[in-house]
């Protein structure tokens, strides 16, 4: 196999993350999906790319069609907002729910470090603070990684494993404040802190409980 296609640029269009749960205006969701689609460049469509070249695959992202962009953006966002019960990506979903397989279709949306389940995100990091990274030696992190200063226990384990492979690289593209992509928002987002989801549980609709989210 040469070529996949991918979902990149659907969240950022069809206001496809949990944090947009918080959002009540719909020109704040507006001009959200505008600032995560203009870092896109920096964050996702570059790890797509990169991460399916070094394995000589082509990856197409239909999302990202002038034209579809175009379409999505030019959509009422009142329309987009989570409000009376819709999910995230509501639109979108409706649109392929005589396609695909229901508890598909209603999955609720997981990032990246949210794929792995529920609980295995709090418990690499509580196994990272109790047994990896001293309370004395995190309290040096500033002395240490001046630049771009780890926040966390998890943070500065994974700032020194780069840092043995990548010495003298910790200058990168500051795409997330806060860091995490709710954190540049402007309205105050619950769900998400630089250490992930506040409230896992949400994602057991994304097991197949698709009876549990209403349509």
């Amino acid at each position: 196999m040469k070529v996949v296609l991918t979902g990149e640029g659907s969240d950022e269009i069809w206001s496809g993350y949990l944090y947009f749960g918080d959002c009540k205006d719909k020109m704040d969701l507006q001009n959200e999906n505008r600032r995560i689609l203009n870092a896109v460049q920096h964050a996702n469509l570059a790890r797509c790319d990169r991460m399916t070249m070094a394995h000589s695959l082509e990856a197409r992202v239909p999302f990202f069609d002038v034209e579809n962009l175009a379409q999505a953006m030019a959509v009422d966002p009142e329309a987009k907002l989570m409000l009376n019960g819709k999910c995230e990506k509501h639109m979108l979903r409706t649109m392929y729910k005589d396609v695909i397989p229901e508890e598909v279709v209603w999955r609720t949306k997981a990032m990246q470090c949210e794929g792995v389940g529920m609980s295995w995100v709090k418990t690499l990091q509580d196994h990272i603070s109790n047994n990896l990274v001293t309370d004395e030696e995190y309290s040096k992190r500033a002395a240490q990684f001046p630049s771009n200063t780890p926040q966390t226990k998890e943070e500065f384990y994974y700032r020194k494993i780069f840092e043995k492979h990548y010495s003298g690289c910790e200058q990168f593209v500051w795409v997330w404040p806060e860091g995490c992509r709710a954190g540049g928002a402007s309205f105050k987002s619950k769900q998400y802190t630089r250490e992930g989801l506040v409230d896992t549980t949400s994602l057991k609709k994304g097991f197949g409980l698709a009876k549990y989210i209403i349509q």
